[in-house]
């Protein structure tokens, strides 16, 4: 496997875009790879550790020393094989990412993007980190609209998952106004996604948009392409909807009219005026 990694990282250096090219898509497979065996390493090592003190636990009648022996094998082996996974992947990060995420060939750059926001949503305790998330932030700058995408699309990932938004929160607080002036895109399908990126946010991380992020989305209910159009009115259903049942906590003896969501029925006056109040000013 060393001489695998060996080669791949050489080739991806390679003055050959092709050679380039498909190097570092081996690599980047390779290393996705890797990290789902880290990922049932983890796992097993967990398990191992809960056995483990299951057997401990027990009172010193009941308690197998072979047992405890057998477990304590186990976790130095499976320890062992960790760190020997761990190792291939830093030397695949270090030694093929760091360096093709700002290749000059965009096919490239977008490959590293995917791949590491893959790694982010399948092994998270590892990688979703600043140290890590700063590739994504920084690429949502790239010249082209491939790599813009797959940033986009990797976080959409990521801040879809409640129990990752946690973990985001420092990324959300620096890279957010870069999110937002994306759905302004010139490239049409990088602004639909930037909008779908805001929905998720508005409707899993509460108060992190402002509403003067908000309202950089409502005049794009008005675009000429029919996809962007769509996604703006998705984000002003939703933020009408968060508006008008925190108007209801204030007023709740309003006579109530029912407003059909994807999650059910929710009864609130408020929801048609909010969205006539955010359009108006558009007109």
């Amino acid at each position: 496997m060393d001489n695998l990694i060996s080669l791949l990282t050489g080739l991806s250096d390679s003055q050959v875009r092709a050679f380039r090219h498909t190097s570092t898509l081996a690599a980047m497979t390779l290393m996705t790879s890797l990290v789902r065996v880290a990922l049932q390493l983890s796992v097993h090592k967990d398990y191992n550790h809960r056995q483990y003190e299951a057997e401990r636990s027990k009172g010193p009648g009941q308690r197998a020393p072979e047992r405890l022996e057998s477990l304590l094998e186990k976790r130095k082996e499976l320890q062992e094989h960790q760190e020997e996974i761990e190792g291939m992947m830093n030397a695949l990060f270090r030694g093929v990412f760091v360096h093709r995420y700002r290749d000059v060939l965009p096919e490239i750059r977008a490959i590293c993007i995917e791949e590491i926001g893959c790694w982010m949503q399948s092994y998270s305790t590892s990688f979703l980190t600043d140290s890590y998330l700063k590739y994504i932030g920084w690429t949502l700058h790239d010249k082209h609209r491939e790599v813009r995408l797959k940033c986009l699309k990797a976080l959409k990932g990521l801040y879809s998952n409640q129990d990752l938004t946690a973990r985001l929160e420092l990324f959300t607080s620096r890279f957010k106004d870069r999110m937002v002036s994306m759905v302004m895109d010139r490239e049409y399908d990088v602004a639909v996604e930037a909008v779908k990126l805001l929905t998720v946010i508005l409707k899993n991380m509460e108060g992190v948009l402002t509403d003067a992020d908000c309202e950089s989305v409502y005049p794009v209910v008005y675009a000429s392409n029919r996809a962007l159009a769509s996604a703006a009115g998705e984000f002003l259903y939703w933020n009408s909807l968060r508006l008008s049942l925190a108007l209801r906590l204030f007023f709740p003896h309003t006579p109530p009219c029912t407003v059909s969501s994807l999650h059910g029925d929710y009864s609130t006056p408020y929801f048609f005026p909010c969205c006539a109040s955010f359009l108006c000013p558009f007109y």
